[in-house]
């Protein structure tokens, strides 16, 4: 089993706990929030793959892509990124080795988006393996 510790140094045990605490990392402080790519490579299967909808086609982005789009976006919208990064888990569902976790990205008071997330645990622990989205 991997040991996976929060940030006050607290062992976590729990399943769902462990693949919040890789979302929150990898994606809400990782992609959201620095950008390290460290962070986001702790928490990012190095196959990941986000599915966007886009005139009825799907585009599939890899993270490098990903954090270029991003890099885009606070351009578009600097007011927007300044402002603090906030999650609410809605689900997190595990079975066996695989899970799905759903949660809603805000931006400030700014609904920003509601994610799907996939995971499988591998023998260095959980990672994210690919990611749909809406947009409110």
């Amino acid at each position: 089993m991997v040991c996976v510790v929060n940030d006050v140094g607290e062992v976590i045990l729990n399943e769902a706990e462990a693949i919040k605490h890789v979302i929150e990392e990898a994606y809400i402080k990782g992609v959201h929030g620095d950008q390290d790519e460290r962070r986001i490579r702790g928490g990012f299967h190095q196959d990941f793959t986000m599915f966007v909808l886009s005139n009825n086609n799907i585009q599939k982005v890899r993270v490098e892509d990903w954090l270029g789009r991003i890099e885009q976006l606070k351009k578009e919208n600097p007011e927007l990124w300044k402002s603090k990064t906030s999650h609410r888990f809605k689900l997190v569902d595990v079975s066996k080795n695989a899970a799905l976790a759903k949660l809603d990205v805000f931006k400030g008071e700014t609904h920003f988006s509601t994610d799907y997330m996939l995971l499988y645990k591998f023998e260095e622990g959980w990672r994210i393996v690919s990611k749909i989205f809406t947009i409110p």
